[in-house]
């Protein structure tokens, strides 16, 4: 084997540990949060399903940003196209859905988050204070 080919499977093999070990970091993060909030007694369940909310909605915004991208960085495609194929109002066409897929659903994805939205408060907050009682007032007895 040449010494370039050897160097891309050394670069391939090292980009492939470093994302192997990304992934094993954050899995291990993951644990000591979830370990560290069980040490304090905090529910587990609501705070998954307010994650899982927040990254519907971070997935949702990245996804639309990305077709957002593609569909402008696409659009040119229109104007450098033979006029038979210009036809289309605006210069609209075929080309410019690799951008206007992604923009569909990441648009679907943060109304999801939206209408996923119960609008009650976490579990963890819906527990009622316990009820006021005033302070005893210093009353002693009077010996007999």
């Amino acid at each position: 084997m040449s010494s370039n080919v050897l160097a891309a499977l050394l670069g391939w093999l090292l980009a492939l540990v470093i994302f192997c070990g990304f992934i094993v970091l954050l899995r291990y993060l993951d644990h000591r949060e979830r370990m560290a909030l069980i040490a304090r007694g905090l529910d587990l369940e609501s705070l998954q399903r307010r994650s899982h909310n927040r990254r519907t909605l971070r997935a949702g915004l990245i996804t639309m940003m990305v077709g957002l991208a593609l569909t402008f960085g696409l659009y040119p495609l229109g104007f450098m196209l033979p006029p038979m194929l210009r036809a289309a109002p605006f210069h609209l066409g075929p080309w410019l859905l690799p951008g206007l897929i992604p923009l569909g659903v990441g648009a679907a994805l943060v109304v999801s988050y939206y209408l996923e939205q119960d609008g009650q408060p976490p579990r963890d907050r819906q527990r009622p204070s316990p009820p006021f009682t005033p302070p005893l007032e210093n009353s002693q007895s009077e010996p007999d």
